[in-house]
C-alpha cells in the first residue's frame, strides 16, 4: 500500500498493511530539533535557525526517520486581508503588539524554557456586534486568494496521489474563541445567546462555502476540525451548551463533507474531552486527536467504550518519552499493541514532541513501534 491507502484503511477500520507514521509540521518543535542535532541527528539534514530553515529541516527529518507524509491542502481559512501587525510598545523584556488576527498581545522576549513561547492576550478584536460585522467582512469565502492561483493545476497533480490530503478547517467554538477570547465568548453565551447563535451560523456557512472548491475537485481525504475546547478536567463550556449552540451546526458541516465523499472527519482538541465525545459522535464526527494524557485521556479506555465508531490519533504520553527507556517501553506497550489490533489507530505523541525528549528515546519509541508493527501485521 502507499501512504494514502494505508491511512484510509487505518482510519476506516479496514485492513492496512502496517502503521501509518504521521508527522505533522507541529509535531517536532524547533527547540526539539535543536537538541536532536546535538545528540546525533545528522547535521546535514539542516538547522532550525529560522522558520524557513526549520520547515526544510522538518521535512528532511521526517523522511530520515521514516515518517509517512500527509499533506495539508493550501486553503486559507483566516481573515483576509490579515490585520496589520503593529508594535505598540517594546523594550528588552517584552513586546506589546497587534497580531495578524487582530488581537492585542504581550510577548516576552526571554522565554522561561526552550521551545515554549510565553505570551498573553490583552484584548481580542470582537467585543461588540460592530466588531463582528467588520470581522465578518474579512471572512468572505469567495476571496480568490483563499486558494493558490494555480489551484486547478495543483488539484490535478494531487488527485489520487500517494499521500493522504488533509483539509485543516477552523471549527465553531475555536473560531469564536479566537475572535472574543475565552472570557468574552463564555459571557456571550449567557449575556447575548442570540448573537452567539448568529456567529455560530456565520462560521458554519463560511466553512462550507470556503471548503467547497477543495472538496469539489476531489482531493480531500480527511478533515481536521480545530476546536481546542477543553481544560485539564472538563470542557470549557457545558455539554448542554454544545448541544444547543453547536450540534446543529456540526451536523451541517459533517453532512456537507459526507455528501462530497469525505469519510474521515476528526476533531482536534486538547484537554479532557470525554463529555464531548458522545456529542461529536452524534453529529457524525468519527475521529479524535490528540488524546492528551496529562488531561486524563486514555486511548485504550476510549476504544473500549466507543469501539469502532471513533478513529484515534495520539495518546502517547510525551512526559514518559522524556524519562528512561523503561518508561518509554511501558508507555508504548501498555497501549499500542491493543490499539493496533483493534484498528482505527495511529500511534502518536499526544500533541507535539517537546525539547525535553532525548533523541535516543525517540528513536527507541520508533523502534518499539516497528517491532509491534511486524507482530501485528506480519
Amino acid at each position: 500500500m502507499n501512504a494514502r491507502e494505508r491511512f484510509l484503511e487505518t482510519m476506516t477500520f479496514g485492513n492496512p498493511d502496517g502503521i501509518f507514521y504521521w508527522c505533522r509540521s507541529a509535531y517536532l518543535r524547533q527547540a526539539t530539533l535543536d537538541r536532536w542535532f546535538h545528540e546525533g541527528l545528522p547535521p546535514n539534514l539542516g538547522s532550525s535557525d529560522s522558520l524557513s530553515s526549520w520547515q526544510s529541516s522538518w521535512r528532511a527529518v521526517r523522511e530520515y526517520l521514516g515518517f509517512d507524509s500527509s499533506e495539508t491542502l493550501p486553503v486559507d481559512f483566516g481573515p483576509l486581508p490579515r490585520f496589520e501587525s503593529v508594535i505598540l510598545e517594546e523594550d528588552e523584556r517584552y513586546q506589546v503588539w497587534i497580531d495578524e488576527m487582530g488581537a492585542k498581545r504581550l510577548d516576552f522576549r526571554v522565554q522561561p524554557e526552550p521551545g515554549f513561547q510565553t505570551r498573553t492576550w490583552l484584548e481580542y478584536p470582537v467585543r461588540t456586534r460592530g466588531n463582528f460585522v467588520r470581522m465578518a467582512e474579512r471572512y468572505d469565502p469567495g476571496v480568490p486568494s483563499r486558494y493558490p492561483a494555480d489551484w486547478e493545476e495543483c488539484a490535478k497533480s494531487l488527485r489520487g496521489g500517494e499521500h493522504p490530503l488533509r483539509l485543516a478547517v477552523p471549527s465553531l467554538f475555536g473560531t469564536v474563541r479566537g475572535w472574543m477570547g475565552l472570557e468574552g465568548a463564555a459571557l456571550c453565551f449567557y449575556d447575548d445567546p442570540q448573537w452567539m447563535h448568529e456567529m455560530m451560523d456565520f462560521v458554519t456557512e463560511f466553512v462550507v462555502a470556503a471548503s467547497r472548491r477543495a472538496v469539489e475537485t476531489h482531493v480531500v481525504d480527511w478533515i481536521m476540525l480545530f476546536e481546542d475546547m477543553a481544560y485539564k478536567t472538563a470542557s470549557m463550556i457545558s455539554p448542554d451548551m454544545v448541544r444547543e449552540f453547536m450540534l446543529p451546526r456540526y451536523g451541517r458541516i459533517v453532512e456537507f463533507f459526507r455528501d462530497e465523499g469525505v469519510e474521515v472527519i476528526m476533531v482536534d482538541s486538547d484537554g479532557h474531552v470525554s463529555d464531548l465525545i458522545p456529542l461529536w459522535l452524534e453529529t457524525g464526527i468519527n475521529g479524535l486527536f490528540p488524546l492528551e494524557v496529562a488531561a486524563g485521556m486514555d486511548p485504550v479506555a476510549v476504544r473500549k467504550e466507543y469501539g469502532r465508531s471513533l478513529a484515534l490519533i495520539g495518546g502517547i504520553d510525551k512526559r514518559e518519552l522524556a524519562k528512561d527507556r523503561e518508561a518509554v517501553r511501558k508507555e508504548v506497550m501498555s497501549k499500542v499493541p491493543y490499539l493496533l489490533q483493534e484498528g482505527g489507530y495511529i500511534p502518536l505523541v499526544d500533541h507535539a514532541v517537546p525539547p525535553d525528549v532525548p533523541y535516543e528515546n525517540f528513536l527507541y519509541f520508533l523502534e518499539l513501534l516497528r517491532t509491534i508493527e511486524s507482530e501485528v501485521y506480519g
